[in-house]
């Protein structure tokens, strides 16, 4: 299928999508947002990554390889993206994977910009300050979510780390207890997610004495979670981007909100988090495609300052700090 818009300069935009089967309403609502964004001053092509066909992804993937575009974005399926991203980076294409969990796209160099990247280097900046304090010993607490086994399954595959699965319904006393007990050889927790099972967990583990460091992503500084910990957050660490300010929050909910007016006017319909993923790729792209080296900008990029999130383009690790809530507010580790 192909998506014809008005050309205004000429370019090779591929989108490689489900266009078909249950994960085709992710492709339409990722479409409303970069159509958005686009305006109709570009064309680009679908493809369908997932086609009823007896073609192979990676025979597909190559065909798209093969007509030289400039930047090709996605896969959405995980199970496309790595044979995808080793195929870009043999061949030198630029690719852009909006929707992912997968941390190990982290690792696939200067061709491949996965929007989780700041995972991945959050990661490495961790455990660089663990070996900087000559600790690494830390256990790894993760949610039986695409995001925390994704993560334990990068970290299985780097270090030796031990594991424990949060899970609501079986946050007691004594589990938390006994875990107390399990980790005391141990002086850091690292939290995987920031949904409500590792939040009471985190919680619980407070109010049972447990003192020890405990790091967590930029996730836990949202509007939901944040007044969940507040009073509870002594030796508390958040693995995040430089940039990332109380007031850019205050800004980025501004924008957020001007934009779901502006998205509600032309479609008469609420915008879903895929159609902002997908708007702030269009952006992305406008603004590359409008460079005179698309691989140079976007590793001078920085961070994306996006309406669904802040995503880490540039592949350059000073951009990630480590900061401490303590009583002046957040602090970085130096």
């Amino acid at each position: 299928m192909i998506f014809l818009a008005l050309l205004t300069f000429e370019s090779k935009i591929y989108l490689i999508l489900p266009d078909s089967g249950d994960f085709k309403i992710l492709s339409e609502e990722f479409l409303k947002g970069f159509s958005f964004a686009l305006r109709d001053e570009l064309d680009f092509n679908i493809i369908d990554e997932d086609p009823d066909t007896n073609i192979s992804f990676k025979e597909l993937f190559e065909n798209v390889i093969s007509k030289k575009p400039k930047i090709i974005i996605g896969p959405i399926l995980s199970k496309n993206q790595r044979i995808s991203a080793e195929i870009s980076m043999r061949n030198k294409v630029i690719q852009i994977i909006p929707i992912t969990y997968d941390v190990f796209l982290g690792t696939y160099g200067n061709y491949v910009y996965p929007f989780n990247f700041k995972i991945y280097l959050g990661i490495q900046k961790f455990i660089e300050t663990l070996r900087q304090r000559g600790d690494t010993n830390f256990v790894l607490f993760y949610e039986n979510t695409i995001n925390g086994l994704s993560m334990k399954k990068f970290l299985d595959g780097q270090i030796s780390v031990p594991t424990i699965v949060v899970d609501n319904k079986k946050i007691t006393t004594q589990w938390i207890a006994e875990i107390i007990k399990d980790i005391k050889n141990y002086n850091v927790i690292l939290f995987s997610d920031a949904g409500i099972s590792s939040i009471n967990t985190y919680l619980n583990l407070r109010k049972m004495g447990y003192k020890k460091d405990v790091y967590v992503f930029d996730s836990w500084l949202s509007s939901e979670v944040f007044p969940m910990i507040i009073g509870m957050t002594e030796n508390l660490y958040i693995i995040t981007l430089t940039n990332i300010t109380y007031a850019g929050y205050l800004l980025k909910l501004d924008r957020r909100y001007k934009f779901i007016e502006s998205y509600k006017n032309f479609y008469n319909s609420e915008p879903t988090i895929v159609s902002l993923i997908g708007y702030d790729t269009g952006m992305l792209v406008k603004e590359a495609l409008r460079s005179d080296n698309i691989k140079e900008f976007l590793l001078k990029y920085g961070i994306l300052n996006g309406i669904s999130g802040d995503y880490l383009i540039s592949k350059n690790p000073s951009y990630i700090k480590i900061l401490k809530l303590t009583p002046k507010g957040l602090e970085e580790v130096k």
